[in-house]
């Protein structure tokens, strides 16, 4: 199958799952074709990459190749004009035609709504080829909240929209997919590359190690964890957390830890740019702390949190807040450790209530979570499963 596939931002160090997708498709001898409109400093892949570029960006280059596409292949054009009504909209649809293979593939396949709200048009500039969207959730905090009228008209021109959660499936029907054309299938992992050490320990000189890893970020709540580990601190000392990560929030995050006098029960790892390297620092921790929250005007909620997923593969246990699609995301031997998002006194009582286990017990609920994330979120199952259903609307 020939697949062609579109970003917001790629490469993203943060989201190495899209990575492994595209790794797996190969292997399974498709052919790709990758691009992105716009990239992370330093981030880097495997696989070419065409990034998509801007009237404003290139507007002399790109006149040029509408003229030439215009010329070339006038029914598409014309059909890509169609898509559009406002002068302005008709020429950015154009120069970003203008830049993709007149040959289109036999999927259109599109990470994130931000990207759809760009590359919607193609399903009317490439009426054969079917358009297939995967939402992974709403947008953050500090970039643009697409507005319903975008999002409904991005999305009902999909053939089919992919979502990892049953929350995240009702969040983009709610957002404007058809309902009979939307079917939640998760993020897969290349579980050969999980592999926890032989000699995996717990609670080592009878110190508990916890870890919070994520973007640091009002979103991601981790200013709730340091003041419940500040109340924990006055029940018990043996303990460690260590937050890994960068972000807009971490060097309030720092101050608030000093503030809170948790001084050698925190370190700031900052960002583990090498996600073997990260996947290794999973097999030295305990517990993972999942705990994210809304935040009042933005459309983000965590879906699948596929570090809990990757916390669990290499044997950690995870608490977590209980957000969005977090709880369908985790064997029902975690879900006494939910607790309801921003709520420090419910964290701090599901950390001593985890602190009453054994490393015995801790190996237990280790084997469980692992063995839940192998049955359930096997990549080469998972991209199988997408590509199925594609094959069905093409049917």
């Amino acid at each position: 199958m020939r697949i062609d596939v579109f970003f917001d931002v790629y490469p993203h160090p943060s989201k190495p799952y899209f990575e492994s997708q595209l790794s797996e498709w190969r292997r399974q001898g498709h052919v790709l074709r990758i691009y992105s409109l716009g990239q992370i400093p330093g981030g880097t892949s495997e696989f070419p990459i065409s990034f998509i570029r801007t009237l404003r960006q290139a507007p002399l280059r790109l006149l040029g190749t509408i003229l030439w596409r215009l010329a070339r292949n006038p029914a598409r054009s014309w059909r890509v004009m169609r898509s559009e009504r406002q002068p302005l909209a008709i020429a950015k649809r154009l120069a970003t035609d203008a830049q993709l293979p007149a040959d289109p593939p036999d999927v259109y396949f599109v990470h994130n709504l931000a990207t759809a709200v760009h590359f919607s048009y193609l399903r009317l500039a490439a009426p054969h080829t079917t358009l297939a969207i995967y939402y992974h959730g709403g947008e953050i905090p500090g970039v643009r909240q697409i507005p319903p009228e975008e999002s409904v008209r991005a999305l009902r021109r999909a053939h089919i929209v992919f979502s990892n959660t049953q929350a995240s499936v009702d969040e983009v029907i709610a957002r404007g997919a058809a309902p009979e054309r939307t079917v939640r299938i998760p993020v897969g992992f290349p579980l050969e590359r999980f592999a926890p050490p032989p000699n995996r320990t717990y609670l080592p000189d009878n110190c508990w190690r916890f870890v919070c890893l994520g973007r640091m970020a009002r979103e991601k709540g981790f200013d709730v964890v340091l003041h419940a580990f500040a109340e924990l601190r006055k029940q018990r000392q043996d303990f460690h957390l260590t937050l890994i990560g960068g972000g807009p929030e971490l060097t309030a995050l720092k101050a608030l830890a000093a503030q809170l006098a948790l001084g050698e029960h925190v370190t700031f790892a900052g960002f583990i740019e090498s996600y073997q390297a990260m996947i290794a620092h999973l097999a030295m921790v305990d517990v993972l702390i999942f705990s994210s929250l809304p935040v009042p005007g933005s459309n983000f909620k965590d879906t699948q949190a596929t570090v809990m997923q990757e916390a669990m593969l290499m044997g950690a246990s995870v608490i977590a807040s209980d957000i969005g699609g977090i709880r369908e995301s985790l064997p029902t031997i975690f879900h006494p450790y939910l607790y309801t998002p921003g709520s420090q006194d419910e964290l701090l009582a599901r950390l001593s209530s985890m602190m009453t286990d054994d490393s015995a017990t801790l190996r237990t609920l280790s084997q469980t979570g692992r063995q839940f994330v192998i049955d359930h979120y096997d990549i080469r199952s998972i991209n199988a499963q997408l590509l199925a259903h594609v094959a069905a609307v093409k049917a």
